[in-house]
C-alpha cells in the first residue's frame, strides 16, 4: 500500500514475486507521479482580472428627417448600461505532454442582471508534431446599445397576403430595441488535432469540429411572418426578444507551409470552414437548418480562402483567393414550374431556388522604406482583380425596396474591381 502525504512517499507492505524489482518500479512510478503534481501544484499559470465599464449612446437626428420618408425616418436613440465583471485563468501542466486550461468569468448587467461563464479545456501531444485539442465552454452574447435603446425607424414596403390572395401588400414597418432582452446563453464543445510533421518542417495543418446550441437568442418575426401568423395589418412592429434557439456543427481546417525561396522567404496558407448544421427554431414555424442558403441571413455551405505571401527584405507580395460554394435561396422552397403543389407560408414555390457561388483572387504588394527617423511603408492593393460580377439574388416574395441591390452583399463583392494605394508612417 502506498500512501502519497505532504513530503514524502513511504511503502508500508509490498506483496510480490521479486519484491526488490517491484520496490524499484513503484519508486520509480511514484516519483514521476510526485514531479508531476508538484508541477501542476507549484507552478500553475494563473491570471486574474475584472473591469467596470460604461457602453451609452446619444443620437442626433435633424426634425425634417424623423416622418415622411419612404425608408430611414430615423429617431435618436438613447439609453446606456454598465458592466461590472471578473475572471479567472488556469493553465496547469498535469504530464509532461497534458495541460488542462480553464476559466470562469462573473459577469452582472445593470439591464439584466449577473451571468456566470466557463471553459474547460485540454491538449495533449502524444509524439512530437501531434497535438489533440478539446474545449468545452458555457458562453453568452448580450443585447448591444442599438438591441436595447433603438428609438425606431420607420419604413414602407410589401409582403403576400395569404388572407387575400396571396396579394402584394403594402405595409408601414416600424423596428425599435427592447430594453427587456436578457444575454443569449450558448453551450459549446470542440475538439480538433494539429499535425506538424517533423520530415516536413515548416508544414502544418489542423482540423477542428465544432458543435455550438444557443438558447434565448435574441431574434425579431419578419413582417412576412408576421401577417402570415397574425393577419393583414397595415401596420407592423418589429421588435427583438429572447425566443429563438439555434444549433452550429460544423468541421474548420486550416493548413500552412512555409519555405525558403531564392532570396525570401515564401508562405503558403489555407482556411476553410464546412458547414454541416446550422438550424434555427423560433418557436413559430417549423425549425429550419439554413446551411446552403446564399440569400441574405443565410449560411454558405462552404467557404475557404487561400493565401500565398512572398517576403524578400523590404519587398511582400501577396496573391489570395476566396470563395463561397453555390447554394438555395431558400431550403424550404419547393423548385418547379409545373404541377406545383400550393405554395403555403412555410413551403412556398419558386421556379428556380439556385443561387451560384463565386471565386474572387485579391493582390497586394507592400515596399518599406526609411524616412529620415520614421518607418514608411507604400501599399497598393487591388480586391477582385478579375473584376466578377456578383450572382443575382432576387429580392422576394413580395419585392423590395427599389434600393436594394439584387445580390447578398454579405457574401459577394458587389463593387466589382477596387483599388487602393495609401501609405503607413510609423514614427
Amino acid at each position: 500500500i502506498a500512501v502519497l502525504h505532504r513530503q514524502a512517499i513511504e511503502v508500508r507492505q509490498l506483496v510480490a514475486e521479486d519484491p526488490e524489482a517491484e520496490a524499484e518500479r513503484l519508486a520509480e512510478a511514484l516519483e514521476r507521479l510526485r514531479a508531476s503534481v508538484d508541477r501542476m501544484l507549484a507552478r500553475p499559470d494563473i491570471a486574474i482580472g475584472g473591469e467596470h465599464r460604461t457602453e451609452k449612446v446619444s443620437g442626433y437626428v435633424e426634425d425634417r428627417y424623423q416622418s415622411g420618408w419612404f425608408t430611414g425616418n430615423y429617431l435618436p436613440s438613447f439609453g446606456n448600461y454598465s458592466v461590472t465583471e471578473g475572471y479567472l485563468e488556469l493553465l496547469v501542466p498535469v504530464l509532461d505532454r497534458l495541460d488542462v486550461n480553464g476559466a470562469i468569468r462573473g459577469t452582472d448587467y445593470s439591464t439584466s442582471g449577473y451571468v456566470t461563464t466557463w471553459k474547460i479545456g485540454a491538449t495533449f501531444e502524444p509524439i512530437d508534431g501531434l497535438r489533440f485539442r478539446a474545449t468545452k465552454s458555457r458562453d453568452i452574447r448580450a443585447p448591444n446599445l442599438a438591441e436595447l435603446f433603438a428609438a425606431g425607424s420607420t419604413r414602407t414596403n410589401t409582403v403576400l397576403d395569404p388572407f387575400n390572395g396571396n396579394q402584394s401588400t403594402p405595409f408601414a414597418g416600424t423596428t425599435t430595441g427592447n430594453i427587456n432582452l436578457d444575454p443569449e446563453k450558448a453551450d459549446q464543445w470542440g475538439v480538433g488535432v494539429v499535425f506538424q510533421p517533423l520530415f516536413l518542417p515548416g508544414f502544418s495543418v489542423s482540423v477542428d469540429y465544432y458543435d455550438i446550441k444557443i438558447k434565448d437568442a435574441i431574434d425579431s418575426l419578419t413582417a412576412q411572418t408576421i401577417i402570415d401568423r397574425f393577419g393583414t395589418n397595415l401596420q407592423i412592429f418589429e421588435s427583438p426578444f429572447n425566443f429563438a434557439s439555434q444549433r452550429a456543427r460544423g468541421l474548420d481546417f486550416e493548413t500552412s507551409y512555409r519555405t525558403n525561396l531564392g532570396a525570401g522567404s515564401l508562405l503558403l496558407r489555407g482556411i476553410a470552414t464546412l458547414y454541416l448544421e446550422n438550424t434555427i427554431d423560433n418557436g413559430l414555424d417549423p425549425a429550419v437548418d439554413i446551411v446552403g442558403e446564399n440569400s441574405a441571413g443565410g449560411n454558405p455551405e462552404f467557404v475557404y480562402r487561400v493565401t500565398a505571401s512572398y517576403a524578400d527584405g523590404p519587398l511582400r507580395l501577396n496573391l489570395i483567393g476566396r470563395g463561397i460554394s453555390s447554394g438555395t435561396y431558400d431550403n424550404s422552397y419547393i423548385a418547379c414550374s409545373s404541377g406545383c403543389p400550393v405554395s403555403t407560408a412555410t413551403a412556398r414555390t419558386i421556379n428556380t431556388n439556385h443561387i451560384d457561388g463565386a471565386f474572387y483572387l485579391d493582390a497586394s504588394i507592400y515596399h518599406d522604406f526609411s524616412f529620415g527617423s520614421s518607418d514608411l511603408t507604400l501599399f497598393f492593393a487591388v480586391n477582385n482583380l478579375l473584376d466578377k460580377d456578383p450572382p443575382v439574388v432576387a429580392s422576394g416574395p413580395a419585392g423590395s425596396a427599389y434600393a436594394t441591390p439584387a445580390t447578398n452583399q454579405s457574401l459577394f463583392d458587389l463593387l466589382g474591381r477596387t483599388f487602393r494605394i495609401g501609405a503607413k508612417i510609423k514614427m
